[in-house]
C-alpha cells in the first residue's frame, strides 16, 4: 500500500502552502500553486502537504480540470437487490472499487470515498449491504434519494455543480451525485465548525466551475492529528475553491490512483493513509506500528476517461 511520495518539485510548493497555512499569505483562487504540481494524468494533479500548525497534518490534494477532453465521473452503482433506504449498495473500500473499474468500461484512474452510510458500526473491512446518507445516483441512475445534505453533481454534458439537493430537486440530466454531511465552504466563506478532530474528506468546485477538488488529511495519528470541518473548507479554499462539502471521514477517508507504471500487483495505489480499522496511533510508540487500513464504504466515486478521447 504504496502512498505517492512528494516530489522534488513539490518541495517549494509545500513552503508555499505551509505560508498560506500560518495566514502568512493569502493566494487567489486557483493559485499558480498548482502549476508544478505532480500530474497523475491528464487532468489530474496532485500536491502533498506537511504542516506543523496548528499542529501535524498530513495533507493530500487532487484537482481535476474539467475540460480536459474525455474526463468523466463514475460512483457506485445500486446494489444488485436493490432496496431503497435499506440495501442501496455493497460497501467496498476504495481501492478495490478502482481496481473492479479495469474490468468495466469505466476503467477509473483516481477514486476516493463519498458519502456516510448506515448500519454502523459494522466489520470495518466486510462488503455487506448498506444504506447511503444523501442523493447518489450512477450512471444516470438513482442509487439513493436525496436527504437535505450538499451534492457534488455532474451533468451528462459534464457540467459541475455543488448544491444542496431535497426531495424537490431535480434529477433529470444528472449523470452522478455523491454527498456529503454538510457544506464547509459557501462562495468562499469558510463554514464555522466544532473543534473535534478526525481524518477528513472535502470535494470542491471553483468558482467557474472548471475544477473540482478533492482534499483529504490523515489523523488518528501522531504524525497527523486530523482537522476540523472549518480547517478543511480553508485548505479547499487556498488550493481553489468557491463551494466544498464535508464528505464522510475517519476511518472511511481515502485517495487512490491507478499508477500504469506500478507492477501488475500494486498498480492500484494509496495516497493518502486510511485508518479504517478506528485504532489511533496518538503516540510516537503507537505509530510506530502504524499500517494503513482500509475501510469499506457504503459509496466511492472516481474519475475515467471516455474511450473515444483516451
Amino acid at each position: 500500500m504504496k502512498a505517492v511520495s512528494v516530489s522534488l518539485t513539490s518541495f517549494l510548493i509545500s513552503v508555499f502552502l505551509n505560508a498560506m497555512a500560518s495566514g502568512q499569505l493569502t493566494p487567489p483562487p486557483n493559485a499558480a500553486v498548482w502549476d508544478n504540481a505532480k500530474q497523475l494524468h491528464p487532468g489530474i494533479h496532485l500536491l502533498q502537504v506537511e504542516c506543523k500548525e496548528p499542529r501535524p497534518m498530513k495533507i493530500h490534494c487532487v484537482r481535476i480540470d474539467l475540460e480536459t477532453p474525455g474526463i468523466a465521473f463514475h460512483s457506485t452503482p445500486r446494489a444488485e437487490k436493490w432496496v431503497e433506504n435499506e440495501s442501496e449498495t455493497i460497501r467496498q473500500t476504495t481501492r478495490s472499487y478502482l481496481t473492479d473499474s479495469q474490468k468495466t468500461k469505466h476503467r477509473l484512474v483516481f477514486a476516493a470515498n463519498a458519502d456516510f452510510f448506515s448500519p454502523w458500526p459494522v466489520p470495518y473491512e466486510l462488503r455487506s449491504p448498506t444504506n447511503v446518507g444523501g442523493l447518489a445516483i450512477s450512471e444516470g441512475e438513482l442509487v439513493s434519494p436525496a436527504s437535505e445534505t450538499p451534492s457534488l453533481v455532474i451533468t451528462k454534458s459534464g457540467t459541475a455543480s455543488i448544491q444542496l439537493t431535497t426531495k424537490k430537486t431535480s434529477l433529470d440530466g444528472i449523470e452522478m451525485a455523491v454527498s456529503g454531511f454538510a457544506f464547509c465552504l459557501i462562495d468562499s466563506v469558510v463554514q464555522a465548525s466544532g473543534t473535534d478532530l478526525h481524518p477528513r474528506t472535502g470535494v470542491g468546485l471553483s468558482e467557474n466551475r472548471k475544477h473540482v477538488f478533492l482534499v483529504a488529511i490523515d489523523g488518528r495519528r501522531f504524525s497527523s492529528q486530523g482537522a476540523t470541518t472549518s480547517e478543511l473548507g480553508e485548505w479547499l479554499k487556498k488550493l481553489g475553491a468557491d463551494d466544498g462539502i464535508n464528505m464522510d471521514g475517519g476511518g472511511s477517508t481515502t485517495l487512490a490512483w491507478w499508477n500504469p507504471k506500478g507492477s501488475e500487483e500494486a498498480k492500484c495505489e494509496l495516497i493518502n493513509s486510511p485508518v479504517g480499522s478506528g485504532s489511533k496511533y496518538e503516540t510516537p510508540e503507537k505509530e510506530a506500528s502504524f499500517t494503513p487500513t482500509e475501510r469499506a464504504n457504503g459509496n466511492n466515486f472516481g474519475v475515467y476517461y471516455r474511450s473515444d478521447n483516451h
